[in-house]
């Protein structure tokens, strides 16, 4: 059986860990290193270790081209670099599928940007453990995840 990989773009540790948790210990799932900078102290390898000449963007990009995920949890604040972080993987790493991880602060235009830019699929991050699995899955199929409520939205976007 071949392991999805999944990697999470998250500057919380306390949000981070809880996803890395709820996906830990699946026979399915391989959680990769984190992918956004905490200083070098936090890396052992070489190849995880930040880069003075880089900007954050090109950084997480540059270790996503290393990890190479199959889907990558990408939580879009500014410390993340926002949609022009969700562009660039888009264009750089169209095979790693992303997931956007949202909270209750955001707005449904920024969710519908997210989509359109090639974004798989949106949680909030307060979801159940299970729905992240479910949402690895479906993704990993070839599937969206998103709520019913979103599709309802993204059909009247479509249809008007």
């Amino acid at each position: 059986m071949k392991k999805v990989t999944v990697a999470i773009a998250d500057s919380d540790p306390a949000r981070r860990a809880k996803l890395e948790q709820s996906l830990q210990g699946e026979q399915d799932i391989k959680v990769l290193t984190n992918v956004l900078s905490e200083g070098v102290e936090a890396y052992s390898e070489r190849r995880f270790k930040p880069r003075a000449d880089m900007t954050e963007i090109e950084d997480v990009i540059a270790r996503i081209g290393r990890l190479k995920p199959r889907i990558l949890f990408v939580n879009l604040d500014e410390s993340t670099g926002g949609f022009g972080l969700l562009q660039a993987l888009y264009r750089e790493y169209p095979e790693t599928l992303l997931v956007l991880l949202t909270d209750k602060s955001a707005k449904q235009e920024e969710i519908l940007q997210a989509l359109a830019t090639g974004v798989r699929g949106c949680l909030d991050h307060e979801a159940a453990p299970s729905y992240f699995l479910k949402a690895v899955r479906v993704v990993d199929r070839g599937e969206v995840w998103v709520t019913r409520k979103m599709l309802g939205t993204i059909m009247d976007e479509v249809l008007h």
